[in-house]
């Protein structure tokens, strides 16, 4: 059964989504890659981090990937951030599969969720250029739902580079210590997103995100992980 603070952080991990902040990195090629064959559903959830990947004592548990889609994000520009907004709706035609997985590592603050999106086409460059640009103009942007409205402040975060493009940011929730560590990255026509969650203001956390950032690269690169580890049935649509 999930503890409070288990369903909590799923549902932080379910309604993050990252825009804004200033003094902006313009993202940069990292490696070059052959463009991935085009994934369904079930193909894309094979690449997702499992058994051996990670941490023994995280659990994992799968979700509805587009459990998202129903935020809206002012001001709307913002919306690039998530690839929501136009550049999202225009790679959406082009979008063949998607999977989604959290892990919980055991700790009463943190968890690690990890999507993927695979299209018929290698990702363009212009997916990040615009993530880029949204960063620049979104410092205090808000996320609204049917529940209510949460208020974030976001700037542009430093780590490692993976994939053919990387793009970094890092949200705190306004009036609040819960922080957002968030990469995106490409990989062929495979588009990753990453996110780490966690309380603690000013702190910067991310040796979850990375765990799972270099294991989903790692699958996308040299073939997936035919076990998926420990799984539970989710009563929490998990996202991001």
């Amino acid at each position: 059964m999930r503890t409070p603070v288990v369903a909590a952080t799923a549902a932080l991990l379910l309604l993050t989504t990252a825009c804004g902040g200033e003094d902006s990195p313009t993202p940069e090629p990292t490696s070059s890659t052959p463009t991935l064959s085009s994934l369904d559903d079930e193909q894309v959830q094979r690449y997702l981090p499992g058994e051996g990947q990670v941490p023994g004592q995280w659990v994992a548990s799968d979700g509805d990937p587009d459990a998202a889609d129903e935020l809206t994000t002012l001001p709307k520009v913002c919306s690039d951030m998530l690839l929501s907004g136009r550049v999202g709706e225009d790679l959406r035609t082009e979008r063949t599969g998607a999977a989604r997985r959290i892990f919980l590592p055991g700790e009463d603050d943190g968890g690690i969720g990890v999507k993927i999106t695979s299209y018929r086409t290698a990702v363009p460059d212009e997916v990040f250029t615009s993530m880029g640009d949204a960063l620049e103009q979104c410092g205090e942007y808000q996320q609204v739902t049917k529940n209510g409205s949460t208020t974030y402040l976001a700037e542009a975060s430093t780590g490692p580079t993976y994939g053919d493009r990387t793009f970094r940011v890092r949200m705190r929730e306004k009036g609040t210590d819960k922080v957002v560590e968030r990469v995106f990255f490409s990989v062929g026509s495979a588009i990753v997103q990453v996110i780490e969650t966690h309380e603690g203001g000013d702190s910067v956390r991310t040796g979850g995100l990375e765990t799972a950032a270099k294991a989903t690269e790692s699958n996308l690169r040299d073939g997936p992980r035919e076990a998926s580890g420990s799984q539970e049935s989710s009563s929490v649509s998990p996202g991001f």
